[in-house]
């Protein structure tokens, strides 16, 4: 008897093993400072310093991962995790309990990963004021996943009322345009039809217009 037990209890320990999601790499100011200067150098300096600052202030909880923290993991763990992660973000209610995953989600960087974070970037509250962490920290996985798709909706962010959302929508664009027109989404429009686009839904230029309970 005891020795099926032990057989049942090293039975269910490998199992949980093959299940678990591994651990990212700690926090590297290091490879964050790298990041800034190959990836953003092109954005104004306020912007390069808000992603070193956002690294710094949010790195050591867990809600900032280094680009390459997951480096480590196995094809199927990964191709697993990035199916839940589409999931979570294309069927959850907004809200910060999806923080930790969207961190995730900025490390993994995959093409599945973009519907659901461009949902999670685009919530928005005509009525009243709203929490925009997991706004602002789906853009900055969505600055790693440098997205066409994505640039309509980021350009319409780059006035926003909150400081982490209008930095970081700029310095998603900012990574991809190799250039940084600050908060004029004409001039943005203008460098996205200048790529081959088409020009961005005439709405998603208007200037941003606050919350009316704010």
């Amino acid at each position: 008897m005891k020795s099926v037990s032990l057989q049942l209890g090293l039975a269910l320990a490998l199992l949980a093993g093959s299940t678990s999601f591994a651990e990212p790499q700690p926090l590297d100011m290091d490879a964050a400072s790298a990041e800034v200067s190959s990836n953003y150098g092109k954005a104004h300096p306020e912007v390069q310093e808000f992603v070193l600052q956002t690294a710094r202030s949010f790195g050591r909880n867990g809600l900032w991962l280094n680009e390459k923290a997951y480096a480590g993991l196995k094809p199927d763990e990964r191709e697993a995790r990035i199916e839940y992660l589409a999931k979570l973000f294309g069927e959850a209610e907004y809200g910060r309990h999806l923080c930790a995953a969207l961190a995730e989600a900025s490390a993994l960087k995959d093409p599945k990963l973009v519907s659901g974070l461009k949902k999670v970037a685009a919530y928005h509250r005509d009525d009243k004021d709203y929490d925009c962490r997991p706004k602002w920290m789906a853009i900055a996985a969505l600055a790693r996943h440098e997205s066409p798709d994505a640039v309509p909706l980021l350009v319409s962010l780059v006035d926003h009322g909150n400081q982490n959302t209008r930095l970081w929508a700029r310095a998603a664009l900012a990574r991809m345009a190799k250039d940084d027109f600050k908060a004029d989404k004409q001039a943005w429009n203008n460098w996205w039809t200048g790529q081959g686009h088409e020009p961005i839904d005439p709405a998603l230029l208007k200037p941003y217009v606050p919350p009316t309970g704010t």
